[in-house]
């Protein structure tokens, strides 16, 4: 079902949904507790059957494990406890990917008016790239292809 992982300490989960009973034995919190908490948290939304049943995404299931360390271990209440979650959320930094450049330009070694002259020579051939291509769709259009 989910097994915890020895190097790392973080859970790991073996399917995609899990029922409310797993839920319950994964985490230790009883069904109608954990109903309970859906409708105090608004961030806890597991979806649901066509049958009503509930399906918990493994981000669900984290997401019980904080509210009840934040309830049981913490002694938060349920509203400070929404209140904590709520700040979590806002605090979370997104994680600084470095982004691949879409296009490298080379301008080491170049001054200010040679590094102008490049990008309007780079410029000048997306233009024509872009002439091109809608000359070609003009081209498909006007033989019947488009």
């Amino acid at each position: 079902m989910a097994a915890k992982n020895k190097d790392t300490g973080k859970v790991e989960y073996t399917k995609l949904y899990y029922s409310i009973s797993e839920v319950a034995r994964l985490t230790g919190v009883k069904a109608h507790v954990l109903r309970y908490w859906e409708s105090e948290f608004p961030t806890l939304k597991p979806r649901k059957t066509r049958t009503g049943s509930r399906r918990y995404r493994p981000a669900d299931i984290d997401e019980i494990q904080v509210i009840k360390d934040l309830l049981y271990n913490q002694g938060f209440k349920i509203a400070g406890a929404r209140k904590m979650i709520r700040q979590q959320k806002k605090q979370k930094p997104v994680p600084a990917t470095p982004a691949a450049p879409q296009m490298a330009l080379k301008f080491a070694g170049m001054d200010d008016t040679q590094r102008l002259a490049f990008l309007k020579d780079e410029l000048r051939e997306v233009l024509a790239m872009i002439k091109d291509l809608e000359a070609r769709t003009a081209d498909r259009k006007l033989a019947g292809k488009g």
